[in-house]
């Protein structure tokens, strides 16, 4: 079926809508595809194997040291305590990869550019399964071409694993919306509980998925499956940071993020000093109150607990600036990774401040001071900036015609929940918002667009 007025583009096998049927040109086009993306990856990953620096940022330590725990001892351990700020998932995988062997993290960022290379033909997948298989190639190349999801493919880092796996949940759960069966449903929240365990704002995707089968049917029942299948899953870890260390959560990192981002952006704003100056005083602040107290050390859940209280403190006393500025700091998701490409080349240097620099005179200030010293190496994030923004205003004008067409909308709650969850983690992040963050939905940001040129190609083609 094609409907370019009303943006209908699934041409399907009769009797299973959710196949879409790609001719032998398609086919060449997304094999083609998919062959530039790996090949472009594995170009990539070339330059990450010459420079032990490209590979590491200042998290990957955080996740290597456990991984040598799980691997020598068998415990989950960070400088010889429980670790309670990050969670197992990541650094498991490493373990898995070989990574505490002799050929250290080379095998999991292969994998890692592996599981990239098969994301672009998820995105296509999804893009096909939704809108059509144009919507799917356009997707697919949009993804192929995507610098923030090659970079977190060759670093050792949550985001590459977490984005794969939620995205594979994403397409499992838009066959359930689609076709209904449990299996679908199952395998998506097991999915889900997984890339929560590599990265813990996973918890942000559970109500939004909650939200959409609320509007399908059996609504109470799967709601309900889903949920209590991923408490279930989650638990077990909860259950095992209160036994060790007295904390009952799922990870510190929520508390510390409360404190030295969220609470340190208000703080920021309100003494006109940079991100980093208010960092370095509320953990003054921070340690005096913990002397105060007599608790020896922060990370202990007494520590914890005072880090969220001091924190509270400060975005209660402000709620209003304080939502604004998690709000404009959000933005910082959108912004071009090619920093971290030219930092990889060698072209330029980072740790330089320039974040302070964005949140306090925004992103051309920023750009002028970080490649100041270089102007030739603002070249770098060109190719880019014309990837972002098809994806940016192609996902606007899918945004647009849904407000226009919004019964088009209720009748497709998979439409809702792509969108949702790019809304979702696009403002999540707040004052520690960088441009890797806008992994877990790059993908989606890619389908929606790739939906729009769809229905560009074939305006174009019928006129």
């Amino acid at each position: 079926m094609k409907n370019i007025g009303n943006s209908t583009l699934l041409e399907t096998v009769p009797g299973n809508p959710a196949l879409p049927i790609p001719s032998g040109r398609n086919k060449r086009w997304l094999l083609l595809i998919l062959v530039f993306a790996v090949a472009i990856r594995v170009l990539l990953l070339s330059v990450a194997w010459r420079q032990d620096h490209a590979a590491l940022a200042p998290d990957s330590h955080g996740y290597l040291a456990p991984a040598q725990s799980l691997a020598n001892e068998h415990e989950f351990r960070y400088l010889g305590k429980p670790e309670i700020f990050r969670t197992p998932g990541y650094p498991l995988f490493l373990v898995l990869c070989g990574s505490t062997g002799s050929l250290g993290y080379t095998t999991a960022q292969a994998v890692q550019v592996a599981l990239d290379a098969l994301m672009v033909y998820l995105v296509y997948l999804l893009g096909a399964r939704l809108f059509g298989y144009t919507a799917g190639l356009w997707a697919a190349m949009l993804h192929a071409c995507s610098l923030v999801a090659m970079i977190g493919a060759v670093q050792i880092l949550t985001d590459g694993l977490f984005s794969f796996l939620l995205t594979v949940a994403i397409v499992l759960l838009v066959e359930h919306v689609r076709r209904g069966g449990f299996r679908s449903l199952f395998t998506a929240c097991v999915l889900t509980a997984a890339a929560t365990y590599v990265r813990p704002v996973g918890f942000v995707f559970v109500p939004l998925v909650v939200i959409v089968l609320l509007f399908r049917p059996r609504r109470l029942l799967n709601a309900i499956l889903f949920s209590s299948l991923f408490a279930a899953l989650v638990v077990p870890w909860v259950l095992r940071n209160y036994l060790e260390t007295g904390y009952l959560g799922f990870s510190v990192v929520g508390q510390y993020n409360l404190l030295f981002y969220e609470a340190a952006g208000v703080w920021a704003q309100s003494h006109n000093v940079s991100i980093v100056i208010a960092q370095h005083q509320l953990d003054n602040i921070f340690r005096q109150r913990l002397a105060a107290r007599g608790i020896g050390d922060p990370g202990s859940p007494a520590g914890i607990d005072l880090a969220g209280q001091l924190a509270r403190e400060i975005l209660l006393a402000k709620p209003i600036a304080s939502l604004l500025v998690h709000l404009k700091t959000s933005l910082g998701t959108l912004l071009p990774a090619g920093s971290e490409l030219s930092e990889m080349l060698g072209i330029t240097m980072g740790g330089r401040g320039t974040l302070g620099i964005l949140q306090k005179a925004g992103p051309w200030a920023a750009a002028k001071y970080y490649f100041g010293s270089n102007p030739l190496a603002a070249l770098v994030i060109i190719p880019e900036l014309v990837v972002l923004l098809i994806q940016y205003l192609g996902c606007a004008l899918f945004a647009l015609d849904g407000i226009r067409n919004s019964g088009r909308f209720e009748r497709d709650k998979a439409t809702w929940l792509i969108l949702l969850t790019i809304l979702a983690f696009l403002l999540i992040a707040g004052p520690g918002s960088v441009a890797r963050y806008r992994m877990p939905v790059d993908p989606l940001l890619s389908v929606t667009a790739g939906s729009v040129l769809a229905i560009s190609s074939l305006k174009h083609q019928s006129a």
